[in-house]
C-alpha cells in the first residue's frame, strides 16, 4: 500500500558497499534519518531513505568515502524530475488528477433501472428538478429519505431503493411486487402496504403480525412489525427490540382506469426526413453547436451520454444527440366502431401489463362510451395482488 506522505516527499534506494559503509549507517542514526528496506549484501548495505535525506547522506559521505550508487528513485519529486523538459505536460496530469478527485464528491449521473409505467427521462427530471440536482454533493444525500419521498410522489411505484456508486446515484423500481420473490432487506423494518387494498391472506415468517383477512388499509399502514416489546409478568415493558419483518400479505386492490380519446383527430404522418444536431454538456451548462435544421413540424428525440473513467465514476462532462423527425398532420375521424375497437385494444393491452407483472385479474368493470365526439373508457379493475413492502425501521437510540 502506497504511503501517501512519502510518496508526495520522494524516495531514493541506494547501494552503499566499502569499508566505511558500516560508519555511514551509525551517522544516519544518529542524525535521525529514517532508513527503511535495509538488506545486508557481501560488501556493504541496500536502505531507502527520503529524497529530502539523500543530500546529508553524500555530505557525511564526503568524508568517509564509501561508494554510494542509486538503484531507484520514486515519488512526486522524481516524476517531476523526469519530466523537467515537459512541465506543462505534468502540470497538465496532476490538474486531472486533482480535478477527478474534487468532482468524485459529487453526483454526475443519475441512472433508472427497472421502470415501465414511467419513462426513464420522466423519473430524471423529476429527480434532477425537486430532489437531488446534477452536481449535488454525495455526503448531503441521505438515501433512505430520498426513498420515501420518490415513493410518496410516484403512487404507481411499489418499491424504490437508492444507492450511490462512484458518481452514480442509481435508482432501483419495482412497479409491482413478485409473487415468487418478495423483496427482501437485511435492516431492522416493517412490512407496510404501498397501496389500500382489503387483505385476503398473510403469511408471518419473521415479526409480529399486524392486520388479519378481511381488513382494510391504507397506503403505508403496518401490515407485520418488526418491533418486538418484551414485557415481565406485570405486562410492565422491559425492552424492545428491532428486528427484519419478513412474510407475504395479498390484497384486493381496486385500479380506477381512464382512458379518453377525441373521435375526431390529428394523425403524425411521418416524411422521412431527419436532422440531427449536438449540444455540448459542461458541469451544468449547455453549449450548443449551430445546425441547419429547417424541418417545419418535427419530434426530437435527444440522448445524452456522459463521458466516465470506469463503470460509476462519471465526469461532468458529455454530449446530447438530437434527432429531429419531421412529420405532416392529417385529420382523421373514427367510426363508432373504429373508437370501440381502439378503446378495447388500450384496456387489453393495459390488463396484459398487469398480469405481467403478476396481477391476478377478479373483475373488469370498465365500460366504454361516447359522449361528445369522445371515446371514454372508464371504470374499476378489481385484482388480487401482492402488496406488502419492507419499510425501514428508524430506531431511536435511548436518550433521543
Amino acid at each position: 500500500m502506497i504511503n501517501i506522505k512519502i510518496w508526495l516527499q520522494g524516495e531514493i534506494t541506494i547501494e552503499n558497499t566499502g569499508w566505511g559503509s558500516d560508519r555511514l549507517l551509525n551517522l544516519c542514526k544518529r542524525n535521525d534519518i529514517s532508513i527503511r528496506n535495509l538488506k545486508t549484501i557481501e560488501d556493504g548495505y541496500i536502505f531507502t531513505v527520503n529524497m529530502k535525506d539523500y543530500k546529508k547522506i553524500l555530505y557525511f559521505n564526503n568524508k568517509i568515502k564509501s561508494k554510494i550508487t542509486i538503484l531507484n528513485k520514486s515519488g512526486l519529486p522524481n516524476f517531476f524530475y523526469k519530466y523537467k523538459k515537459r512541465k506543462i505536460f505534468a502540470i497538465c496530469i496532476l490538474l486531472c488528477v486533482i480535478s477527478i478527485f474534487i468532482f468524485s464528491n459529487f453526483i454526475w449521473k443519475v441512472s433508472i433501472i427497472g421502470n415501465d409505467i414511467y419513462t426513464k427521462e420522466e423519473i430524471i427530471k423529476i429527480i434532477n428538478a425537486d430532489y437531488i440536482p446534477i452536481g449535488y454533493k454525495k455526503s448531503k444525500i441521505n438515501c433512505n429519505k430520498l426513498e420515501k419521498e420518490l415513493r410518496e410522489r410516484f403512487n404507481n411505484i411499489a418499491w424504490i431503493s437508492c444507492e450511490i456508486r462512484g458518481t452514480n446515484l442509481i435508482v432501483h423500481i419495482n412497479e409491482s411486487i413478485p409473487n415468487d420473490k418478495p423483496i427482501e432487506t437485511e435492516k431492522p423494518c416493517n412490512i407496510i402496504a404501498y397501496k389500500d387494498a382489503i387483505i385476503t391472506e398473510v403469511i408471518t415468517n419473521k415479526g409480529k403480525k399486524i392486520v388479519s383477512n378481511g381488513d382494510q388499509v391504507k397506503k403505508n399502514d403496518i401490515l407485520i412489525t418488526g418491533v418486538v416489546n418484551i414485557s415481565n409478568e406485570y405486562d410492565e415493558l422491559i425492552e424492545t427490540t428491532y428486528t427484519t419483518a419478513q412474510g407475504t400479505v395479498i390484497g384486493i386492490v381496486d385500479y380506477n382506469y381512464n382512458d379518453t380519446f377525441p373521435i375526431e383527430n390529428t394523425k403524425k404522418v411521418y416524411t422521412g426526413k431527419t436532422k440531427k444536431s449536438f449540444d455540448l454538456n459542461i458541469i451544468n451548462s449547455i453549449i450548443h453547436i449551430p445546425s441547419n435544421n429547417k424541418l417545419k413540424s418535427y419530434d426530437k428525440i435527444s440522448t445524452t451520454k456522459t463521458f466516465s473513467i470506469f463503470e460509476n465514476l462519471f465526469l461532468p462532462i458529455g454530449y446530447t444527440t438530437n434527432c429531429y423527425k419531421e412529420y405532416n398532420l392529417t385529420n382523421i375521424k373514427y367510426t363508432p366502431e373504429e373508437a370501440y375497437d381502439i378503446a378495447n385494444k388500450r384496456l387489453l393491452s393495459y390488463i396484459e401489463n398487469l398480469k405481467k407483472k403478476g396481477v391476478s385479474i377478479l373483475e373488469n368493470n370498465v365500460k366504454i362510451t361516447i359522449v361528445n365526439d369522445e371515446c371514454i373508457a372508464s371504470g374499476i379493475i378489481k385484482c388480487k395482488e401482492v402488496i406488502g413492502i419492507p419499510c425501514d425501521i428508524e430506531v431511536t437510540q435511548e436518550g433521543e
